[in-house]
C-alpha cells in the first residue's frame, strides 16, 4: 500500500509552513489520484496515519469515513474528536486540508508517494 508524505504548508501559527510538521499515511489511490473508497471498505485493517509535530511528538491514527467525507482519528480511541481531512487529488505538489476540532485549518503539501 502506498505511503503518502505531507508537510505543513500553512497553518494559523505557521503562515509560511513548517517542514517539521508532517503527516504520513497509508492509502490506496485510484489511477486519478483519489482515495480508493472500494479498497478502503474491503480492507479489514485500518489505514494508518502518523503525524509528527515540530516539538517531536508523534501521534498514531487512522483514516476513517466521517459525515460523507474523510477524517483522521487517533488510533484506538473512538471517543477522540475526528479531524476532517479534505484531499482532492493525492499527487506530489497537491495540497490537502486538515481541520482540527479546535477550529481553523492546516494546509499540507504532498511531497512524496512511496510504494512500501
Amino acid at each position: 500500500m502506498p505511503r503518502v508524505l505531507m508537510l505543513l504548508a500553512n497553518g494559523p501559527d505557521s503562515p509560511d509552513g513548517d517542514t517539521a510538521d508532517r503527516i504520513a499515511l497509508r492509502v490506496c489511490l485510484t489511477a486519478q489520484g483519489q482515495i480508493d473508497e472500494a479498497a478502503f471498505h474491503e480492507d479489514p485493517l485500518p489505514w494508518a496515519t502518523q503525524r509528527t509535530t515540530p516539538d517531536g511528538r508523534v501521534f498514531m491514527g487512522e483514516l476513517i469515513r466521517a459525515d460523507g467525507g474523510w477524517a483522521l482519528r487517533r488510533s484506538g480511541s473512538e471517543d477522540d474528536p475526528v479531524w476532517p481531512f479534505e484531499p482532492e487529488i493525492m499527487r506530489p505538489g497537491e495540497y490537502v486540508t486538515l481541520r482540527p476540532p479546535t477550529g481553523g485549518e492546516l494546509i499540507y503539501r504532498i511531497v512524496g508517494i512511496d510504494d512500501e
